[in-house]
């Protein structure tokens, strides 16, 4: 269906394995743009859309993977809007999406990932290891007044999450205190200097483990994604990302949910830095749906 992620339905069917949710909400006025991202990236991905405008099977070919969609079953949902924080918690609440369908929220800045979390796990999952790539750890304490600064130190107060790892910061607009908070509550802080040396750590943290990922788009080089509020120099390329994001989905026991946050299309770059992040999605839905058919 045109306008959907990838034309995918958005009929509910008990085959549904995956659900594209957009979310609409931007938590501070200097981060707007941020809200406009889900629908930017349906746009991009329309053009790895079947040709004969079918939803299903998925017809995307990777020379490396061959047809790596093929056993998918997507639906998108739609938005979620909401002006804020406090309202997006509201229209969270009151949505529903098929539960044994695994959630791909995409949109806003990082502040939501709070909420997305919450939803994520609902009353189902505990011990939850969030995998955050990010090139900052967002782990200062001032929620209300800065939330996508802060949003790892409220996700680490969750009753359902055991352990946050901060894989691939890097840049000068971290924070001393805020780190050294984070490895004081048993936080995996791994900087993107290091992350080649504590690289198998991290896979023996989150092996067989229930595991959320939330991608904020800066953890990229802003070579290959320059479209967002906070770009650091350096960082890791698209293929790094991907072989980071195949190897944590494969040695988790499942991924309970994604996000794919601070995304902005106002800004310079949006059509190269969407479309990155089409491919990502795209990859981990496959990466995804190998590991079901495999385990």
């Amino acid at each position: 269906m045109r306008g959907t992620f990838l034309e995918s339905e958005t009929r509910y069917s008990n085959t549904c394995d995956f659900c594209f949710i957009g979310i609409k909400c931007c938590s501070a006025d200097y981060l707007l743009g941020v809200e406009k991202a889900a629908d930017k990236i349906r746009e991009l991905s329309y053009r790895y859309a079947n040709a004969d405008s079918t939803a299903r099977p998925l017809k995307v070919y990777s020379p490396e993977e061959g047809y790596i969609l093929k056993d998918t079953n997507l639906l998108d949902y739609g938005n979620v809007e909401a002006k804020g924080l406090s309202k997006l918690k509201g229209q969270l609440e009151k949505m529903v999406y098929p539960f044994y369908a695994t959630p791909i929220f995409v949109g806003g800045d990082h502040g939501v990932t709070y909420e997305l979390i919450k939803k994520a796990c609902g009353k189902i999952y505990k011990d939850v290891v969030v995998v955050q790539f990010d090139a900052h750890s967002d782990y200062i304490d001032e929620y209300e007044e800065y939330p996508h600064g802060s949003v790892m130190n409220e996700v680490n107060k969750l009753a359902c999450i055991s352990k946050i790892i901060h894989f691939g910061i890097r840049g000068n607009l971290n924070s001393d205190p805020a780190i050294r908070n984070s490895k004081k509550a048993g936080n995996m802080v791994v900087p993107y200097y290091e992350m080649s040396k504590l690289y198998s750590d991290v896979i023996e943290s989150i092996k067989d483990k229930y595991v959320y990922i939330t991608f904020d788009t800066d953890f990229l080089n802003p070579a290959c994604a320059p479209a967002t509020n906070c770009p650091e120099p350096g960082g890791p390329n698209y293929e790094e990302a991907l072989r980071y994001l195949k190897d944590i989905i494969a040695s988790s026991k499942k991924i309970i949910g994604m996000d794919f946050v601070e995304y902005n299309p106002t800004c310079e770059g949006a059509i190269l830095t969407g479309t990155t992040i089409v491919n990502l999605i795209m990859e981990s839905l496959h990466y995804m749906t190998k590991k079901d058919t495999t385990s």
